[in-house]
């Protein structure tokens, strides 16, 4: 270790760049030197960050790892870990008197790691490329390039994390030499589950399909061993027990995880636990033998889960079994016997051992990182979208619900990245004023069984009905959408993109002109305003149209309960449709 930071000829500070992989239940941070990677030690002479931060209310410090999951038990309500699980949703933590984002508690994870690689290698961490599942949606990776943001660095790359590993195990093991181009890695970590199919060719490495689940890994393996302990407590004291009871879990939790680590070793384990909890004033233990078999059954079906994933990702890459090369594994959870057991019946060749699968995703980014500022390494990574991407569009449009619902593809699901496409849509009324853009991602046609990721007004210049709007996705390498919808035809063009921060689309136009109103107009708009200015309509009924519309753009704008929505949506639906009736029988 060194006292001092090295400072370059000119008197700058040195740095590096640092990969991170910021996991559910540990992370850990990695760099290289002289063209290797090399993990740095942040617990002791450990690697491995616990990925648990809790607030010190006495000393106002934020505590992060061991000295974290040491507080848990006492302080359950100023903790939290697998925070990772929460990033991406529009919620918040409370660590005792704070109340704290996802994106803000990985920050403090990530701060501690730049720390300790700073006082490892005495230089400064100002970029970093950070790990994601690669079933990571767009609001995930954006809240994860928040997090490194909150930390103070730079984050160059996201990195889907199937394919950092798969980095690594090329560059310490040459599996340049397999016997075919195709590798399969499945990454089965705390809190997430990928399996990612890549094809090597030379110095190419292309990912041709990527599948998994974002809530499903060794966190869901320890809760069936607690639901196990709190059915034996309950028998051995005819009490029910409080799945709410956070003490209580948080113990459990823990005797779980050791249950879980040491039956991947021995066949049984004896659970010897003092004082779990109290009952009617008296302590209880727990006291009970483990055995694998027992634990495996629990857990079957999870498996099965990701051993489906498998099988649809070599689906979708066209491939078989037998077309596998090498099997890697990555995540903590792999170790599991019954998982390795899974993956040997499916194919008939070894599973690559050679790096640990705690580490080598931190190592790849480290690898990562090489590429980006240009080292000889050797390498060239094609990453794959692991969502489709579309709008919204009124195709078969359901006048008597009133909803548009179809999902339109631009970008569909493990297309390379970066990635740019454009679709055509057509206009459905003479000059109609504009199209609300909303944009999904997902694979269900309909879009409410998507997610929805932003939308914006985009107004239209007069034109005939049919007329063209060109809507443009750019998909970038951290997984960031760039939008562009433009008029055919007309000088009449709309730049958007994601922001980061606020996790909405964000207008550059309207950014420029220092406007930030959001119009939330849509065909049905479109279709009362046109109707209103239609000969033949009488008095009484334009004004009874004009007051019913306008209430429902009121209702929109103030984002009021979707019910008043929907009830006012239907309203002015049924409306329309009366009057256009009306209208035909005048014709």
């Amino acid at each position: 270790m060194k006292k001092t930071k090295e400072q370059s000829p000119g008197g700058q500070e040195q740095s590096i760049i640092c990969g991170i992989d910021l996991g559910t239940t540990n992370s850990c941070i990695s760099y290289l030197k002289d063209g290797k990677p090399f993990v740095i030690a942040v617990e002791g002479s450990s690697p491995i960050l616990p990925s648990v931060v809790s607030f010190d209310e006495q000393n106002g410090r934020m505590l992060v790892g061991r000295e974290a999951i040491n507080r848990l038990s006492v302080y359950p309500h100023h903790t939290v870990r697998s925070i990772k699980r929460q990033m991406g949703k529009e919620t918040t933590v409370q660590l005792g008197s704070k109340e704290l984002s996802p994106a803000e508690v990985s920050s403090f994870i990530l701060r501690r790691l730049i720390e300790k690689a700073q006082q490892a290698t005495g230089f400064a961490v100002k970029q970093a490329v950070i790990t994601v599942p690669a079933y990571f949606n767009d609001a995930q990776r954006r809240a994860t390039i928040t997090a490194g943001e909150l930390a103070g660095v730079e984050v160059l790359r996201i990195v889907n994390e199937p394919t950092a590993a798969a980095l690594v195990y090329d560059y310490v093991t040459g599996i340049d030499t397999l016997n075919t181009p195709y590798i399969l890695v499945y990454d089965l970590g705390g809190g997430t589950f990928d399996v990612s199919i890549l094809e090597i060719r030379g110095e190419i490495k292309e990912v041709l399909a990527s599948c998994g689940d974002t809530n499903l890994g060794g966190d869901d393996f320890d809760q069936r061993l607690i639901d196990m302990f709190m059915r034996h407590i309950e028998e051995k004291t005819g009490v029910t027990l409080s799945a709410e009871e956070l003490p209580l879990q948080v113990r459990l939790k823990d005797i779980a995880e050791r249950t879980k680590i040491a039956l991947s070793d021995t066949p049984y384990v004896t659970v010897q636990e003092a004082s779990v909890t109290r009952i009617n004033g008296e302590s209880v233990n727990l006291n009970l033998e483990v055995s694998r078999d027992e634990y495996e059954t629990m857990i079957k079906d999870l498996v099965d889960k990701t051993i489906d994933k498998v099988n649809e990702a070599l689906r979708e890459a066209g491939l078989s079994s037998k077309d596998i090369s090498e099997v890697l594994l990555v995540g903590g959870a792999t170790r599991t016997p019954l998982v390795q057991r899974a993956i040997d019946a499916i194919f008939d060749i070894p599973i690559q051992h050679s790096v640990d699968p705690d580490l080598c995703v931190a190592l790849g980014a480290a690898v990562q990182g090489g590429l980006i500022i240009g080292q000889p390494l050797g390498h060239i990574l094609l990453d794959v979208t692991s969502h489709s991407l579309g709008v919204k569009t009124a195709d078969n449009f359901d006048f008597s619900t009133g909803k548009a619902d179809h999902f339109s593809v631009i970008i569909r699901r493990n297309t390379k990245i970066p990635v740019r496409r454009a679709e055509s849509y057509y206009t459905m009324i003479h000059n109609q004023e504009g199209v609300n853009v909303e944009v999904y991602q997902g694979e269900s046609i309909s879009c409410k069984d998507n997610t929805l990721i932003g939308e914006f007004f985009f107004e239209l210049k007069p034109a005939p009905e049919n007329s063209t709007v060109t809507t443009e996705f750019a998909y970038d390498k951290e997984g960031i959408v760039h939008i562009t919808v433009d008029q055919k035809g007309y000088d009449n063009r709309k730049e958007v993109t994601l922001d980061v921060r606020t996790r909405k689309i964000k207008d550059k136009d309207a950014a420029a002109d220092g406007s930030d109103d959001e119009k939330v107009l849509n065909y049905i708009i479109s279709k009362y305003k046109a109707l209103c200015n239609k000969e033949g309509i009488d008095k009484t009924s334009r004004n009874e149209l004009i007051e019913l519309g306008e209430k429902y753009e009121r209702a929109l704008r103030n984002k009021e309960d979707d019910k008043v929505i929907d009830d006012l949506e239907t309203s002015l639906i049924d409306m329309i449709e009366e009057i256009e009736e009306s209208l035909e029988d005048i014709e």
